[in-house]
C-alpha cells in the first residue's frame, strides 16, 4: 500500500492509501466533497540509519528540552590520550 497525495482547491491536502499503480486521479474531499487532484512528489527512496536519526532526534529536542546533568561525567581510564591506534605515531612532549 501507497500514501498518495491529494489537494483539494478548497480545503488542504488529503492523504490517501491505494496499492500501488490503483491510485485515481482525482478523489472526492472528504470535507467539502469537491474533487481533490493528485499531486506528485519525489519518492522517499533512502532510509536514514537508525543511529542517525536517532542522534538527529536526539539534537532537535535539546535546543528546547536540554538534558539534566546529576553528576560529573566519567573519566575513561587510559589517561588522556585517546586509545586510537594511529595516536601512538604521534610525538610526545
Amino acid at each position: 500500500m501507497t500514501v498518495y497525495t491529494y489537494r483539494c482547491p478548497h480545503c488542504s491536502e488529503i492523504e490517501a492509501i491505494f496499492p500501488i499503480g490503483t491510485a485515481p486521479a482525482a478523489v472526492p474531499c472528504p470535507d467539502c466533497g469537491a474533487a481533490s487532484a493528485r499531486t506528485f512528489s519525489a519518492p522517499m527512496l533512502t532510509r536514514t540509519p537508525t543511529a542517525v536519526s536517532t542522534q538527529l532526534q536526539r539534537a532537535e529536542r535539546s535546543a528546547s528540552e536540554p538534558e539534566v546533568v546529576t553528576s560529573l561525567p566519567r573519566r575513561r581510564s587510559g589517561g588522556a590520550v585517546a586509545l586510537h591506534p594511529a595516536t601512538g605515531r604521534l610525538p610526545r612532549p
